[in-house]
Order: C-alpha cells, then sequence, then structure tokens
C-alpha cells in the first residue's frame, strides 16, 4: 500500500512540473492579460515552448504549426523592409542599416535575443557575418525598455501598442495594449510590470497578425486597424517545434 501511495505521489508531481502548453496538449498559444499601471488591459502572448522565426514571405494561417504571426520591422514607403535584417542566414539592406532604430532582436535556434545597437554601431560586418554563419535572423526595431528603464520618445501620437518583452522572471511575452495610447503610456506600464527589454512592432495601419487559439486551433485576427495589411513586407512568428528541433532544443 505504501509503495502505491509513493507512486501515485510521485505521478502528482511529475504531472504539476509539466508546462500547461504542454499538459492541455494545446492547438495554439494561451493568452494571458495584465492591467498596466495606467488602467490599459493589455493581452499576453507567451513564447512558451514555441519557437521564434523572422521570415520575409507572408506565413499562412492554414499552417497548423504557426500559433502567432505579426508584423516586425517596419516597412518603408517603397514596400522594403526598414533597416538591415537577416532571415534565416540570408542577409538583406546591408548597406541600409537605421541609425534611428534603437534596438533589434536577434534569433538563433528558435530563441531570441532583444539588443541595444548604439545607433546601430553593433550592427557591424563581423557580427552581421556572425548572424549569417549561423543561420540566424535579426531585425532593427525601437527599443522601448532596456535595463528595466523605460525610453522617452517625443513622439505623442497615439496607435495600439505591440512589443515583446523580457519579464523579470526571464520569459519572453508579446504585449498589446486593447486601445491606443501613447509610446510613454506603453513604455512605463511595461517598465512598471517588471519587464527588463522591451522591442516593439510595427503598428498602425500595418497591425494585423492573427493567432491560433489555444483549445480549438481556430485562427484569431488580431490588430485594429489593418487598413494596410496587403504591404507589409515581413513578419515574426511563434511555431510548433517538431521532434528533431525539440531534440535539438533540449
Amino acid at each position: 500500500m505504501l509503495k502505491l501511495v509513493t507512486t501515485v505521489i510521485g505521478l502528482v508531481l511529475c504531472l504539476a512540473n509539466v508546462p500547461p502548453l504542454l499538459a492541455a496538449n494545446s492547438k495554439g498559444i494561451a493568452v494571458e492579460s495584465v492591467k498596466g499601471a495606467s488602467g490599459v488591459v493589455y493581452q499576453l502572448f507567451p513564447q512558451e515552448k514555441f519557437a521564434l522565426e523572422f521570415r520575409i514571405t507572408r506565413p499562412l494561417s492554414t499552417d497548423n504549426d504557426i500559433v502567432l504571426c505579426i508584423p516586425a520591422a517596419f516597412t518603408r514607403h517603397d514596400n522594403k523592409i526598414d533597416g538591415v535584417f537577416i532571415s534565416n542566414g540570408i542577409i538583406g539592406n546591408e548597406t541600409a542599416i537605421n541609425h534611428e532604430l534603437g534596438g533589434a532582436m536577434e534569433i538563433e535556434n528558435g530563441q531570441c535575443k532583444l539588443l541595444s545597437t548604439n545607433k546601430g554601431a553593433t550592427l557591424n560586418r563581423p557580427f552581421l557575418n556572425s548572424i549569417q554563419q549561423s543561420k540566424g535572423s535579426l531585425f532593427q526595431q525601437f527599443l522601448l525598455v532596456h535595463n528595466g528603464t523605460p525610453a522617452v520618445f517625443r513622439d505623442q501620437s497615439k496607435f495600439q501598442r505591440r512589443a515583446i518583452a523580457l519579464t523579470k522572471e526571464g520569459n519572453f511575452k508579446i504585449f498589446e495594449s486593447d486601445k491606443a495610447i501613447t509610446f510613454s503610456t506603453f513604455n512605463n506600464d511595461l517598465a512598471a510590470l517588471g519587464v527588463t527589454e522591451a522591442l516593439y512592432f510595427d503598428m498602425g495601419a500595418w497591425d494585423e497578425g492573427w493567432y491560433r487559439h489555444d483549445t480549438t486551433g481556430k485562427a484569431i485576427t488580431i490588430g485594429l486597424d489593418r487598413s494596410l495589411t496587403r504591404r507589409q513586407s515581413n513578419w515574426l512568428i511563434l511555431k510548433k517545434l517538431k521532434v528533431k528541433e525539440k531534440v535539438k532544443n533540449s
């Protein structure tokens, strides 16, 4: 009897340590919600066990391996990506580094780093070569929070805001506001919520994205404007890991 009880307890403890995403055999992403100090409500899309990937061809919502798809780097008026970028080892805009964008995301093996680029100085040839050689990815964007301190922008326009953030617990989550707000409100809310680093995404008319519901698997559209979706030029996705990828990242 004692052996049976011990076995049951061990099984319960084992199940308790299984990540919710895996334990529930989720079909998509489990969305969270939090209220910022300003009173703005944010939807949170946690990375969990999913892999990040930067793409320059539009992902299909019929691809069941993708659980989140959003525009990433800014798109210029000529419909090209703003700043230097690398997609799975292929570099673009090599001579068009945007020195006004203070941050970048580097992705390797499905995991990311949020970088301060020192007005583009970090994005030198040796650094870009190293990402290319590892078949990694990179794109430039605004750095909204760095070392826990919110950035200060003169821009006071109001748009729905979206960013990927590193929490104090060491987890990456994508934050999306429920309404149009200023950078000041967004950046300060993120810092007050314990975010240590945060990188912005393209919004306004380019803001349309989608995520896959965790129980139904249905693709749900996000973004309040959506008027220039056709002009989006690049995307960040979260995707399910395949068996060989799980082994590689374990």
